[in-house]
């Protein structure tokens, strides 16, 4: 019969003890890292479904001079909406329609811009949109002049063709739709024609109409802004000033 010593006794139990601690730390070590890949995997898996979901495909085209698109892109697109911009401008009697098919955004969808000088320069825009893949796809050009009628507002009118240096107030135009505000605009601008005017006008715009400006309209490009400025209109029979 073999009989230990008390030191191996010991030995023995030390081993033992310590191999437990080991095993046991490294199970404190390993188990937050595996649950730390587990949840990154996790995660990386709920992102890529959440961002496909936001992403939708659009038409996507530009026409100037015209009502309808020729060539139509797909476009990828953040979100769930696509719009269909119309805009029509009027200058020196003479109208020029354009149309855009891109991304809608809860910004722009729904919303108009509209100015009036009553003196030979117009500009109109409107966005329609749709909801999911190829919404747009069926959203054609639109023209809503017909709807604009006088809302109570007025501001006071000019419109000086080729010039940059302001112009001269020629009485006051009745302010239509949602127009609330007066503009006062010098600057150059490239129409649908591809033609490059230089103007100055004064007349009624709809509000935020100065932060949208030209760039709000598909078929004009702004070369060059000298001012823009808005304020709001006022009341038939109302005497204040306007700008000061």
């Amino acid at each position: 019969m073999y009989v230990t010593s008390p030191h191996e006794d010991i030995k023995s139990a030390s081993g033992i003890s310590h191999q437990h601690n080991s095993n046991k730390e490294n199970i404190v070590q390993l188990t937050p890292s595996r649950m730390k890949f587990s949840y990154i995997g996790a995660l990386c898996v709920f992102m890529t479904v959440i961002a496909a979901a936001e992403c939708i495909t659009c038409n996507q085209c530009l026409v100037l001079g015209a009502e309808e698109c020729c060539s139509v892109k797909d476009k990828e697109c953040p979100g769930t909406q696509c719009m269909t911009i119309s805009e029509y401008c009027i200058a020196d009697d003479i109208e020029y329609s354009s149309m855009s098919k891109t991304c809608g955004s809860d910004e722009l969808c729904g919303q108009s811009f509209t100015l009036t000088t009553g003196l030979g320069f117009e500009a109109r825009a409107s966005n329609q949109c749709g909801e999911g893949d190829g919404s747009n796809a069926n959203l054609n050009f639109t023209k809503s002049s017909g709807e604009l009628l006088p809302n109570g507002y007025t501001c006071p009118r000019c419109y000086a063709k080729d010039s940059i240096d302001g112009c001269e107030d020629n009485g006051t135009v009745e302010c239509l739709g949602k127009e609330s505000e007066c503009v006062y605009y010098r600057g150059t601008v490239q129409i649908a024609d591809s033609s490059i005017r230089k103007f100055s006008l004064k007349g009624c715009i709809v509000p935020g109409g100065c932060k949208i400006g030209f760039s709000g309209l598909p078929g004009s490009k702004e070369m060059k802004k000298e001012i823009m400025e808005c304020v709001p209109a006022k009341r038939k029979n109302d005497s204040k000033q306007y700008f000061d």
